[in-house]
């Protein structure tokens, strides 16, 4: 019989039929975060499996879980950053001796049943391997069979790297919308403020002999506010150019975290418990705003002596960010009935919605302010 995967004159109807259904499969899906789930469960319950995985080899040189189907949550957690040793194909012989059946307990906690390993590749480079496991020993291993798991494979390696592609696809043209965004920006807003700083400061240096006591205190304020907001700006620009892979939840947290010190004599502090902070782009800014909101409040209405900020993750994904103060506080009810004149907590809202997660706002008069941003996130959802 005929070794190649491509050729498919001797396979059986139900050879056929299974891998025209898996492309099927493959083809419908979409670019959610939910990527390969589908294939997954096609595959596992075609074999009689309990559960199934795809690792692929990371930069770093491990095993990271890609996707995932009919696992625990502890299984998900042990398996999402394996060692390689052991795990990939080599040689690529197109044949029975390509798929490999091991105990599943070389995996996962489990004695009674069998991990099946199958290669996943694209064009001839072996991406990662597709673990399907089956209770007993019911998996029934045959040339045609082995065949049949190798085309599904380079199937799945097909889409992976479709996949990969479109992403990176998409984070390109987000980081060219982003510096167009900044570069209107710069040639407009930020030339205009920057006229009108200069023009303030001359205005302010005329009246100075002349003007009232009241009068120049006004304008220095206005002088004041220009400034910040000229320099709110500047870092927005400069935020917007620095490319999307550059950047980190911790990094983020720590330059708005800096900016606060020079810009205050408050003392913050700011403690980091993340196990896990690679995060995609999007979620990086709408947190980074959440947390830069929360502290220019601080920096304006809170009279605080001490601020702490909080980053807090656990293996599962669960990421809590918390930003409390010792200031004045203010009464939340009638925040809540005022939301239109509080347009900046409303936002923080909308934003923590965008990340799937929920935001909670305490405070009371003379009793300081607590905001806690609670979200999850797990690698394998990502992209």
């Amino acid at each position: 019989m005929d070794n190649s995967v491509d050729n498919n004159s001797y396979w059986s109807q139900d050879t056929l039929t299974f891998l025209y259904e898996l492309s099927s499969i493959i083809n419908a899906m979409d670019n959610s975060s939910h990527h390969c789930a589908d294939p997954l469960k096609f595959i596992t319950q075609k074999l009689n499996g309990s559960a199934s995985i795809i690792r692929l080899v990371s930069e770093e040189g491990w095993m990271d879980l890609y996707a995932s189907h009919g696992m625990s949550n502890e299984q998900v957690t042990d398996l999402q950053h394996t060692p390689i040793e052991g795990s990939l194909f080599v040689h690529e012989s197109r044949s029975i001796k390509e798929i490999r059946r091991n105990p599943a307990s070389t995996l996962i906690k489990d004695k009674t049943s069998e991990v099946i390993s199958i290669p996943v590749r694209h064009h001839g480079h072996t991406l990662g391997v597709l673990n399907v496991f089956i209770p007993g020993n019911q998996f029934h291993l045959d040339d045609e069979t082995a065949l049949m798991l190798l085309a599904s494979g380079q199937h799945l390696g097909l889409a992976i790297e479709k996949h990969r592609l479109e992403n990176a696809a998409k984070q390109k043209l987000i980081q060219e919308e982003r510096n167009m965004i900044a570069n209107e920006l710069h040639d407009s807003l930020a030339q205009t403020l920057a006229s009108l700083r200069f023009q303030v400061r001359i205005l302010d240096q005329t009246l100075q002999p002349t003007s009232d006591y009241m009068a120049i205190t006004s304008l220095e304020q206005v002088e004041h506010g220009l400034d910040e907001a000229y320099t709110d700006l500047r870092e927005l620009i400069a935020h917007c150019r620095v490319p999307i892979e550059q950047q980190g939840l911790i990094p983020s947290i720590e330059r708005v975290v800096s900016k606060f010190k020079e810009d205050t004599d408050i003392h913050i502090l700011l403690q980091c418990e993340c196990q896990e902070t690679d995060v995609p782009a999007n979620m990086e800014m709408n947190i980074y705003r959440i947390v830069q909101e929360a502290l220019t409040n601080i920096k304006k209405h809170a009279e605080a002596h001490i601020v702490r900020v909080l980053l807090n993750s656990d293996d599962n994904g669960n990421f809590r960010i918390l930003v409390e103060n010792d200031g004045k506080g203010f009464d939340i009810t009638s925040v809540k009935s005022k939301e239109g004149k509080h347009l900046g907590l409303t936002i923080m809202q909308e934003r923590a919605r965008h990340l799937g997660g929920k935001l909670k706002i305490e405070s009371e008069p003379e009793e300081g302010t607590r905001i806690e941003l609670k979200f999850q996130y797990q690698r394998e959802q990502a992209e």
